[in-house]
Parts: structure tokens; C-alpha cells; sequence
């Protein structure tokens, strides 16, 4: 063992700054490693998360080819789903049922108490029938209402949780109030103001209406508050009685899962669009697969730069020690110390620093993950953290890592073993 450190000692002078930074560059390419294979997954998981839905595979979700956002309306083209177009769809033989959605084309907006704070923001009522509301929630609550309830009992609302999103993003940093979570919202009260908004306002009087939030929902086909479908036709009707009724979208459930296919061509033949289950799947695959491919060509990149500098380095400090190792080959040293030698020196350090490397990228991921959610209340609301810790993947990967820098060492060093020892004593 003596001898072993007196050859190390000699295998290290005055190399000790090349060999600390071949190991430190070693420890860089093995965070990195880490820290994009734990971010990379992360994103993936939140934009899975973002985009997920709840639609049934029997279910189509027909649209007109217009952008409609109730009062909000930007955008209107092509053909409107009229009655007619609603019978049409009925009628066909392969539909089961048909639940409508209609926008209230009047401004309204909603009030209340959050934390303490008062609250106000411009809102469109999206009218649904009961087959969007959650079954937990129709056992204690009547999905019926018109404004003659109004004074009997509150307005139900179930929370699009694509518009909590927007809400954490935007609304309540900009106004200093509390995050949402999902659960969080049911049971808040609050008075919705229809008639008039911030924008605007119509001849008729204003009605005011108490509303509590008794639910929340993931359906990609909600994007506003959810009441009930009745409501607002009513008020439609009541403010704009010279409009035409149309719906804003229809949910058409096949008798069969097979039959979709088939509806979403009628559909399109009637001049409107569809979108099913499948659509939507792949929308959110190839979205997934662009931002993790993007992520996975720079963490490539950068891995690869980092992962060719720890090989040079390796190989640079073997290079630099060749005249060691002619000495060491001089006094008689045998091949199999030598290889000794290079198992601690290469080896067991360098495996030493890609573990120490993996764990530093788990903890700066982990810390990434912290900051991101404190910067961003939506992710917080969606996540727990936005770094993942797949040991598997991981460790292959850091296998991966210790395997190729020093296999590069050892082809090299076997190379300088195979060279006479006047020409080492030489360099």
C-alpha cells in the first residue's frame, strides 16, 4: 500500500491542477445530464397536464369555423349552428344524444371577496345542460335555473379549470390577490352583474344574481363559467330578443365509439367543424413532442460539448503524464500496479465525481423547480414540481457518461503502455 502511494504520488506531480479540472469537467457534464433529463420529463408532464381532457371516446364536440367567446366574439364566419342544424344531427342515426352549449352575447361581470379582498372581473356565462357537470355535484345541487330563482337560491357555477389557469397566471399576480387551487374555489359566493360590464352596457336594466362556485372541471370543451343552459337563454333572449338563436358548439355522443368517425364527416358536410378525443390527443402529442424534442436537441448539445471536454481533458492529463509513466515503467513498475494506478486514479474517481455530478444536477433541478413555481402560481396550481427523479433513466444515463470518458482513457492509456519506454522518458 505504501508503494501504491508513492506510485500515485509520482503518477501526480504537478499534474494536479489538469487531473481537478478533467474530473471537474467530468462533474459538469454529469449535472447537466441530470438536471435536462429531470426539467426535459417535468415540462413534458406539465403540457400533459395543460392539455389533458376528459372526452370521451364516443363523445364529438362540434364547433362553427368561426372563433366564438360569447360577448367576446372576435370572430364569426361560416355556418352557425341553427335549430335546424341541431335536428340535423339528432336525427342521424348513429347519434345517441346531443347536449348543446350556448354563449351569453351579454357583458356581464362577477364580484365578490377573495382573501379578505374585493375582486371584480368581466366574464361570459357559458349555459350548459347537466352532462358537463360532475356527478359528485348533481347529488347535492339542482342543475336548473332561471332569473324568476333568483331570489330563492344561488346561481350554480362550475369553474373552467382552464380559466383558473389564466386566473393564476395573469389576474392575481397583476392584482396582488391569493392563488386558486381547484378546490379551493367551491363554495366561494360572489354576484354576478348581468347587463353591463367594464366595456359596455345594454338598454335593458342590469339584473343582479348571487352565484356560488359548486365545482370545477377539466373538459377541453369548457372555457368559461359553466351555468346552467336555460339561463342563459333566457337571457339571450331577454336582452337580445331580435337575435337569432344559435348554439355556440354541440356535444354529440355516438352509440358507439366506431361511429365517430362517421359523425365528425357529417358534420363537416353540414359546414361546421369537429373535434374528437383523438383530435385533441393528438394536438397535445405533437405539441409534447416539439418542446421535448426541442429540449432534448439542447440538452444534446450541451451535453455533447460538455461530454467532449471531459474526454479531452481525460486524455490531455494522460498525455501530460507519459513522462511519469516512463519513470514509473523505469523503476520496474509491472503492468498490472500500473493498471492499478489507472482503476483509482481514472476509474473510481471518475465514478466518484459522475455520482456526486448526478446528485449536484438532482439538486439544482429540484431548486429550478422551487423557483419556477414561486415565479409562477399556474404551475403551482397544476404541480407539485416541475422536476422529475426517473432513477432509471438517470442512471443510465450517468453509466452512459462514466462508460465513454473513461473507455476514451483506457483505449489511450493502453496506448501509452504499448509505447517504448525511451520515447515516454523522451516527452
Amino acid at each position: 500500500m505504501k508503494n501504491m502511494r508513492k506510485a500515485v504520488s509520482l503518477w501526480n506531480r504537478g499534474h494536479w491542477k489538469d487531473y481537478i479540472f478533467s474530473q471537474g469537467m467530468l462533474l459538469a457534464a454529469s449535472l447537466l445530464l441530470v438536471f435536462f433529463i429531470s426539467i426535459g420529463l417535468g415540462t413534458g408532464k406539465i403540457l400533459q397536464r395543460f392539455l389533458a381532457t376528459d372526452l370521451p371516446e364516443e363523445q364529438v364536440r362540434v364547433t362553427p369555423l368561426g372563433v366564438q367567446a360569447g360577448f367576446f366574439q372576435t370572430e364569426q364566419g361560416g355556418q352557425e349552428i341553427t335549430e335546424h342544424i341541431l335536428d340535423s344531427l339528432s336525427s342521424h342515426t348513429l347519434v345517441n344524444r346531443i347536449d348543446p352549449q350556448v354563449y351569453a352575447h351579454v357583458p356581464a361581470y362577477l364580484r365578490g371577496l377573495l382573501g379578505g379582498r374585493n375582486y371584480y372581473t368581466d366574464i361570459t356565462l357559458e349555459g350548459v345542460t347537466d352532462a358537463f357537470v360532475p356527478d359528485s355535484v348533481l347529488s347535492h345541487v339542482d342543475w336548473n335555473y332561471t332569473l324568476q330563482d333568483s331570489s330563492a337560491k344561488p346561481l350554480p357555477i362550475i369553474l373552467s379549470e382552464n380559466l383558473l389557469i389564466l386566473y393564476n397566471a395573469g389576474f392575481a399576480q397583476s392584482n396582488g390577490l391569493m392563488g386558486l387551487t381547484p378546490e379551493g374555489v367551491i363554495g366561494l359566493e360572489c354576484r354576478i352583474n348581468i347587463g353591463s360590464s367594464s366595456l359596455t352596457s345594454l338598454q335593458a336594466p342590469p339584473v343582479t344574481v348571487n352565484a356560488e362556485i359548486v365545482g370545477t372541471s377539466r373538459n377541453m370543451a369548457l372555457f368559461a363559467l359553466a351555468v346552467p343552459i336555460e339561463l342563459v337563454e333566457e337571457i339571450n333572449a331577454t336582452w337580445l330578443p331580435d337575435e337569432e338563436h344559435t348554439y355556440s358548439a354541440l356535444m354529440v355522443t355516438a352509440e358507439k365509439a366506431e361511429d365517430v368517425p362517421e359523425i365528425v364527416r357529417y358534420a363537416e358536410s353540414l359546414g361546421l367543424q369537429a373535434e374528437t378525443r383523438r383530435g385533441i390527443a393528438q394536438k397535445a402529442e405533437l405539441l409534447v413532442g416539439v418542446v421535448t424534442a426541442a429540449l432534448g436537441a439542447l440538452a444534446a448539445a450541451i451535453l455533447g460539448s460538455a461530454m467532449a471536454s471531459a474526454i479531452h481533458t481525460l486524455v490531455a492529463d494522460l498525455r501530460n503524464r507519459s513522462y511519469a509513466l516512463g519513470v514509473l515503467v523505469a523503476l520496474g513498475t509491472s503492468r498490472k500496479r500500473l493498471v492499478s494506478i489507472f482503476a483509482f486514479q481514472i476509474f473510481l474517481m471518475s465514478l466518484v465525481t459522475t455520482v456526486t455530478g448526478g446528485l449536484a444536477g438532482c439538486a439544482l433541478a429540484a431548486a429550478v423547480s422551487r423557483v419556477m413555481l414561486s415565479l409562477v402560481p399556474a404551475l403551482a396550481i397544476a404541480v407539485d414540481s416541475l422536476a422529475v427523479f426517473p432513477v432509471g433513466w438517470m442512471s443510465a444515463g450517468l453509466g452512459l457518461v462514466l462508460l465513454t470518458s473513461t473507455a476514451s482513457a483506457w483505449f489511450f492509456f493502453r496506448k501509452i503502455l504499448s509505447t517504448p519506454v525511451t520515447e515516454l522518458l523522451r516527452r
